[in-house]
């Protein structure tokens, strides 16, 4: 067997030698490192000067911006001399300078918990800090802070107190600041503020004022829209407020919110009758309501109104000179409610027969033009919205479609805050109105604008809802989806009404996922439903949650019946009229088109079942024209294909006509005018089921209606 080697011996730990021996290698060493350090602090003494430009530069953190990164300026400086002993170490000294730099301090969160809650440096912390930002545009990292320190002080809070929870919080000055600096770089942007940190002094200014005024910050940003142009409205805001004079400075604050926003985008508009095109600029129109306040001459409040009311008094599509005009009108100037403004321009006929007549017609479409020559419904609501406006009412211009063909209406804010949404308004089919967003410039359904008065909306409640849904978006960001499910149905129980609450908590239980149980769902849709049982058309959402994470849990006829109980109840509401009918016919027609796209998709065995509810629909809605006309397509598409089916088709659309719609009309010219209309659609259908006969009597019938309405011109 062959012998094992000896293993070394292990030498003694130095722990053991004797205090009286001398580590001569010990001495070496440390030696060699000691006149190391020396050498290095003698260089660094000789040359203070790149000492100080590796800690106060900002470029490392500005590199992103620039078209290629630069290295760390110490580190392709001229390199320093090695040391004879222990280079190595002597080397890696410059390399490591970097992490002393202000950019990993200030990657420490905020604090907002215990005694910083009311520490009165911290929000003077806050706003230096976000100062800073200004000139190194370095506004994630300034996000990521508060964010890190905001989310500890929310989750400590007892989820027990439901609603509540967070008051305790927000009564810090500091934890304000810290919340609403999040949601306005949040909903502005880095980038667009990076943009408006360039736009010059006045909006360096205003910035710098503004990151330190929560409620001016919350306000904004809680205004703001995706389709605005934030660092454009940042611009014009800066240029309103470089205009006051020190005795109006913050008087108007909320007046160059609203301002900002709708001027984001130039402001242009056609007159009526050929007159020529028109536009407004921000600084014009904020002088001009400022002025008109200043000497005590309007009717609405635009220091105490809101930003979000106040877009619907600076987005007038009139000029300055006829909104003052209008301020000098006796007329006007008596009016204690705006609904009379309506009434006060006479009707012209002949604009609609197209009757000869000696009186004189409009060639500029004014205010003043309007008022002195009259004209029809679109110059009345035209002329009243724009009065309105112009005594600082929030107010919108509403335009629909009925039994009598399109109409022109208007809407504006009373006293109580509360929405007039009929004056103005025909009584027969007029309850799906659409105004244009002044400050997105889109089409949006009038119930949108009317929401605004809900008084839900002007309580305390509203309030907590809005912050709430701060927190929630705190909690998401920082990966805590549960928690931002809970601040989301706590939102959405503060405040029912509040319908940016519920599209986030609908939109929240999308990101998790397999996470939420059905029972969720169906909870969620129930509720939002109760909530908006005033206002059907803000069901939508909850209809669009139903369908596509409840639906795939549910078989076919309970599909069909869910479908079918949400048009029984529009159809029951329907019976339910009081000053105008309300009922809602563009939601039958999405609850019609629901209905059939769930039989559609197994025609072939539902077809019966689909001929017999488009029936149904035709008989519930015949006495709305543009309904009528809506439910043809559906119906037909349907049995297209089908020759027995078809025959059906026309034979119905045909008694439904002649028993509820022909003959009906009189001497109604706007009725005679949608009847004619509404023949020539049917006739199309007769053609395209090859009925060329009763496509034949058709046509004779709508020819006959046009000879009426020809003699009307003489």
């Amino acid at each position: 067997m062959a012998s094992q080697p000896t293993p070394p011996k292990k030498p003694a730990p130095i722990l053991a030698h004797r205090r009286s021996q001398t580590n001569w290698p010990l001495l070496l060493v440390g030696g060699a490192a000691l006149a190391g350090v020396a050498w290095f602090v003698w260089q660094n003494t000789r040359r203070p000067t790149e000492v100080v430009a590796v800690k106060e530069t900002p470029k490392p953190v500005e590199a992103p911006k620039a078209a290629a990164p630069e290295p760390v300026p110490v580190v392709v400086a001229e390199p320093k001399p090695v040391a004879p002993v222990a280079p190595p170490k002597m080397a890696e000294v410059p390399k490591e300078a970097p992490a002393a730099a202000p950019v990993v301090v200030e990657a420490r969160p905020f604090v907002f918990a215990g005694a910083a809650l009311n520490d009165p440096k911290l929000p003077a912390l806050l706003v230096a800090d976000a100062r800073e930002r200004l000139k190194d545009g370095q506004w994630e990292e300034h996000l990521t802070r508060l964010r890190k320190g905001l989310l500890p002080a929310l989750a400590a809070t007892a989820s027990t107190d439901g609603v509540e929870r967070h008051n305790r919080l927000w009564e810090s000055r500091a934890f304000a600041l810290g919340m609403t600096q999040a949601l306005f770089i949040r909903r502005v942007g880095a980038e667009n503020l990076r943009t408006a940190a360039q736009g010059g002094e006045p909006l360096n200014a205003l910035l710098g004022e503004l990151l330190g005024r929560a409620d001016l910050l919350e306000k904004f940003a809680l205004t703001l829209k995706d389709e605005d142009d934030a660092a454009e409205a940042l611009r014009v805001w800066a240029r309103l407020a470089a205009d006051d004079t020190p005795a109006q400075a913050g008087r108007y604050d909320h007046l160059q919110i609203a301002c900002a926003l709708v001027f984001d985008q130039p402001l242009r508009w056609s007159r009526f009758d050929g007159g020529e095109a028109c536009s407004a600029d921000a600084l014009t129109r904020y002088r001009y309501f400022k002025a008109a306040a200043e000497a005590g001459r309007l009717v609405g409040d635009v220091r105490k109104a809101s930003p979000g009311d106040l877009v619907w008094v600076v987005g007038a599509t009139a000029t300055e000179e006829e909104m003052n005009w209008a301020l000098a009108n006796p007329k006007l100037r008596s009016l204690s409610e705006w609904a009379p403004s309506y009434g006060l321009i006479r009707y012209r006929m002949d604009y609609v027969t197209q009757e000869k007549t000696k009186l004189a017609k409009p060639t500029e479409g004014t205010l003043k033009e309007i008022f002195e020559l009259g004209g029809i419904c679109m110059h009345q609501a035209h002329f009243a919205a724009n009065t309105a406006r112009a005594y600082g009412i929030p107010a919108a211009y509403v335009t629909g479609d009925g039994n009598r063909g399109g109409h022109a209406w208007f809407a504006y804010q009373r006293k109580d805050k509360e929405w007039n949404m009929n004056t103005g308004r025909y009584n027969d089919g007029y309850a799906c109105g659409e105004t244009t967003d002044p400050q997105t410039g889109r089409r949006i359904g009038e119930f949108e604008v009317q929401i605004l008065g809900d008084p839900q909306r002007r309580a305390e409640r509203f309030a907590k809802s809005q912050r709430l849904q701060l927190a929630a978006q705190i909690f998401g960001d920082g990966g805590d989806r549960e928690a931002q499910r809970e601040c989301l149905r706590l939102a959405v129980l503060a405040s029912n009404r509040c319908l940016e609450a519920w599209r986030a908590y609908a939109a929240c239980l999308e990101a998790l996922g397999p996470k939420v149980r059905t029972e969720e769902w169906k909870t969620f849709v129930q509720e939002m439903r109760r909530a908006f049982d005033e206002w059907p058309d803000m069901r939508e959402l909850a209809d669009e949650m139903e369908a596509k994470h409840l639906y795939p849990t549910m078989t076919q006829d309970e599909i069909f019946l869910s479908c079918k109980r949400a048009y029984d109840r529009l159809i029951s509401e329907k019976k339910r009229r009081g000053d105008y009918d309300r009922t809602r016919y563009d939601l039958i027609q999405k609850a019609v088109g629901r209905e059939a796209a769930v039989l559609m998709a197994d025609r072939a065995r539902h077809a019966e079942k689909l001929a017999n509810m488009h029936r149904r629909a035709l008989e519930d809605n015949a006495d709305h024209l543009p309904t009528f006309r809506a439910l043809l397509e559906g119906y037909y598409q349907a049995v297209k294909g089908d020759s027995r089916m078809e025959a059906a088709f026309l034979s119905e659309i045909e008694r439904v006509y002649r028993r509820k719609l022909g003959g009906t009309a009189g001497a109604d010219v706007f009725r005679l005018k949608a009847l004619a209309g509404l023949l020539d659609l049917i006739q199309g259908y007769f053609e395209k089921c090859d009925d060329v006969e009763r496509a034949r009597r058709l046509r004779l019938e709508s020819e006959k209606i046009q000879k009426t309405l020809d003699k009307l011109k003489k």
